[in-house]
């Protein structure tokens, strides 16, 4: 069984890397382009993770996140944050809200595979991915 990720980004080309990236890791990737449409998804699909942007149009990543800890059957749902909101207070502000990893844009493919497999192995009882290596990914490494 794959493991499933919903990656929550607005910027239509970060968003296909990112599925692209973890497509190719053997990841199960759901799509949300703001964050009431990522709730809504949260609680139909029941992601196994998900990957956040900060900056988004309806409902930002940092409110989501607090709702989705608020949110009883979906609360214990990790959650990473990828942003180009880098300083200080806005990785305090991260991890106060609920979020176990925060990455600064751009970011390599390695340093987003490693995040989603470190929220994945919080949990062990969550799926593992279909094993691929860093090589088959595209030769593009970095990410915006």
């Amino acid at each position: 069984m794959q493991a499933k990720i919903l990656c929550v980004e607005d910027d239509p080309g970060i968003l296909t890397l990112q599925l692209t990236l973890l497509q190719r890791l053997g990841y199960q990737t759901l799509a949300a382009s703001n964050g009431l449409e990522a709730f809504d998804l949260i609680l139909q699909e029941r992601p196994d993770a998900v990957v956040l942007d900060v900056m988004l149009p309806g409902c930002d990543g940092f409110t989501l996140a607090h709702k989705i800890r608020r949110t009883e059957e979906i609360k214990s749902t990790p959650v990473a944050f990828v942003s180009a909101k880098s300083d200080l207070g806005d990785y305090r502000q991260g991890f106060r809200c609920g979020g176990q990893v925060y990455l600064s844009k751009p970011f390599t493919a390695k340093a987003l595979q490693v995040a989603v497999e470190s929220l994945l192995h919080q949990d062990r009882s969550r799926p593992a991915p279909v094993k691929k290596t860093a090589a088959a990914l595209s030769s593009r490494q970095r990410l915006f």
